[in-house]
């Protein structure tokens, strides 16, 4: 492995672009690694390698109509512990969203909401292995070479891109950086995290593609303690229909917003629907 430039940043991880010589030839990975070394990090990587090993053993070792990212190998023997996955040249999906300038509803239907049924298809795998996420978000969604969207981030997530969309838990006991606003309810008030909890957080990423990225908005604040995000969704109060959405499209949304778990949408049904 030769590393290259970094290409994201936290307080826990880094990833960077690197070059693996493999029997085959020169292939482009992005290599991902703890910046602090404590027991929380290094949990974090080996909880994040353990997952991404599990979705590529129940493949086969093939990964090529994955909408998971696809590990390419681990390093865990030298000083420098890295995890080697699929280098995706288009970026993160918030960024893609960001740059996209004006939105019409053929973009949406047409381009955009394909990338949500990518990462419908994902958490359907996720959920055959029984495996949550926790942060399913456009920052943890890359887009490859070839316009397929993938799940990534399965432990460093936390911290290796945003660090400004992370709230500090307040649980007595537990410290911890928390998504807030794309966490389901249960998950923010008892630190229980399910594949249910994940079709939530789904329907706020769809709320973001709708917006072209734009940062959750509750109530009309963007900025919200952890005391508040609960009273607020308590309330029964949710975002508010972005401009232009179908309305369609924000059922679906709302539908991922219920209080009771097994009461939302499958991703199964999910992707039916898109």
């Amino acid at each position: 492995l030769t590393t290259g430039p970094l290409i994201g940043e936290g307080m826990f991880g880094l990833v960077r672009k690197g070059t693996l010589r493999t029997p085959e030839g020169e292939l482009a990975v992005a290599a991902k690694t703890v910046r602090v070394e404590d027991p929380q990090s290094f949990g974090d990587f080996y909880r994040e390698a353990a997952i991404l090993v599990a979705v590529h053993q129940q493949r086969d070792g093939d990964c090529r109509e994955s909408n998971i990212v696809r590990l390419v190998g681990l390093i865990t023997k030298s000083v420098e512990k890295y995890i080697l996955l699929e280098y995706a040249p288009k970026g993160d999906l918030l960024g893609f969203l960001r740059r996209f300038g004006n939105i019409n509803e053929k973009d949406l239907l047409g381009n955009l909401l394909g990338y949500a049924v990518h990462i419908a298809r994902a958490l359907q795998e996720l959920e055959r292995l029984r495996i949550a996420h926790r942060d399913v978000a456009a920052r943890n969604v890359l887009i490859t070479a070839d316009d397929v969207a993938k799940l990534a981030d399965f432990g460093l997530a936390r911290d290796v891109y945003v660090n400004t969309q992370y709230v500090r838990c307040n649980r007595p006991g537990v410290d911890e950086l928390l998504p807030l606003k794309w966490m389901a309810l249960e998950s923010i008030e008892t630190g229980k995290y399910t594949c249910q909890s994940d079709v939530w957080s789904f329907g706020v990423l769809l709320w973001e593609i709708a917006t072209l990225g734009k940062d959750p908005c509750y109530d009309g604040r963007m900025q919200l303690s952890f005391l508040q995000m609960v009273g607020i969704l308590r309330q029964g109060i949710r975002m508010e229909k972005p401009p232009g959405c179908p309305e369609d499209l924000f059922r679906l949304m709302r539908s991922c917003w219920r209080d009771v778990p097994d009461t939302r949408p499958t991703p199964e049904e999910i992707e039916e629907r898109l």
